[in-house]
């Protein structure tokens, strides 16, 4: 499949944590996701998941572009200093291009 939209930017977060934290950072997750959503018109899909183990969540967000990634570094609660996820989790993320998609057709 050709690739449509190769210049946007994907960002992969894995967050770490103890399966006691797991609740409280999906709600902090959410809620933040909601203000991101809203704030940030680059922010064009976002997609977390949550191990069954309680000890990870996977962040999968879609943005037009690096610098619309890198504005959201800006805002309260994403900045790298002061994040939402502080005292609950380890965050490690990179930013990624798709180079190739591969996809079923019905």
């Amino acid at each position: 499949m050709h690739c449509q939209h190769c210049d946007r930017i994907t960002h992969l977060a894995e967050f770490r944590m103890m399966p006691s934290n797991q609740p409280e950072m999906v709600k902090r997750t959410t809620d933040e996701l909601e203000r991101a959503m809203s704030n940030s018109s680059g922010l064009i899909s976002a997609t977390f998941h949550r191990s069954l183990d309680g000890t990870r969540m996977f962040n999968y967000g879609q943005w037009e572009s690096k610098e619309a990634f890198e504005a959201i570094l800006k805002q309260p609660g994403f900045n790298p200093d002061k994040p939402y996820w502080e005292g609950l989790a380890r965050n490690e993320f990179h930013l990624y291009n798709v180079v190739h998609v591969e996809a079923k057709t019905a």
